[in-house]
């Protein structure tokens, strides 16, 4: 089924509008904050004594705002699957997505809300990254600048992963349509994979931070710690969450029609039972063979092995800052 796209633009992909992937000019313009970092000091005494920790905090930032352009793109490639399993007008449907993907990525409320973020990491996390930048220096002064602005493109995409969690919860009042025959990555299953790419882009972002907080002498902070534990539990339960609702639906439409097919299962058993030829043997198989199949049918939108998945890339960055703390 064919549909005119939903388009939004978030604020990141705004200000990359230049003849390149989106990714890169993102990139190359936090390349280029380190490499200011870098020169600006060069000839002030202990500038460069945590420059690693510094490069992975602005890869941090990078990925952040690549992530954000990378999961409304997802998001939009979603809509022509949600035609599929959801009866609903395409117009209202289309209409109510829109709102929220626009809720998510445009207008004043992302920009607000990375304001605050920007400000609440400035008096939590914010002195102890500072404290190892020379004071009333130009790098200091740098390094605050880029902080404030990645913290504030931070907020920006968890205000969007906020507003992205109530799509799948919306979704539930709608009439779901859940087919017998689930293929991989199309209809309810293209939810779960949507969910599942953002959730390991997330996680890819995820890992300089983690990096930055082992090779730093500030591992050991309750306050570091605290944002990178509240960080890894959230990405898992972004993914897993919002998807409940759905997996309700799916899990009562089974039990439906396995309770719908028992009776017909019983029928057939009886007659095989009082007539035994081939043809009435040979159609209770048939059915058994169909009720296997109901029984096996996933009553979550997405393949229960990419939990594993995400769980071993969210396990990684704990384990090694847990190794670092205990060895």
């Amino acid at each position: 089924m064919s549909s005119a796209r939903v388009l939004v633009i978030s604020w990141p992909e705004r200000i990359s509008r230049i003849p390149l992937p989106y990714w890169l000019t993102l990139l190359l313009a936090w390349e280029a904050v380190f490499i200011l970092d870098y020169f600006l000091g060069i000839n002030i005494e202990g500038a460069h004594e945590h420059l690693v920790e510094f490069g992975c905090l602005i890869l941090f930032f990078a990925l952040v705002t690549i992530t954000i352009v990378y999961c409304s793109r997802v998001l939009m490639q979603l809509f022509d699957d949600l035609l599929i399993f959801v009866e609903a007008d395409q117009n209202d449907l289309r209409r109510w997505y829109e709102s929220i993907l626009r809720r998510s990525y445009e207008g004043p409320w992302p920009i607000l809300f990375g304001i605050g973020v920007a400000l609440a990491e400035a008096f939590t996390a914010g002195p102890t990254i500072r404290q190892f930048s020379p004071a009333g220096t130009a790098v200091y002064y740098l390094r605050l600048a880029y902080e404030s602005l990645g913290f504030f493109f931070l907020g920006m995409g968890i205000w969007a992963l906020l507003n992205v969690l109530f799509i799948p919860i919306g979704l539930a009042r709608f009439k779901i349509k859940v087919s017998l025959n689930q293929l991989a990555g199309r209809g309810l299953q293209a939810l779960g994979q949507a969910y599942f790419k953002m959730s390991l882009a997330i996680t890819a972002t995820f890992l300089p931070l983690v990096i930055a907080a082992i090779l730093s002498p500030v591992l050991d902070d309750v306050t570091i710690l605290a944002w990178l534990g509240i960080g890894a539990i959230s990405i898992f339960g972004f993914f897993l969450l919002p998807q409940i609702g759905i997996h309700r639906i799916m899990a009562e439409e089974k039990e439906n029609r396995l309770m719908n097919f028992a009776g017909h299962l019983e029928d057939a058993m009886e007659k095989a039972l009082r007539e035994p030829s081939s043809a009435n043997i040979e159609r209770l198989r048939e059915l058994f063979e169909v009720q296997s199949h109901l029984k096996e049918m996933n009553d979550w939108p997405f393949n229960v092995h990419t939990v594993w998945q995400l769980i071993t890339a969210l396990l990684i960055p704990v384990a090694l800052a847990v190794l670092e703390i205990f060895f």
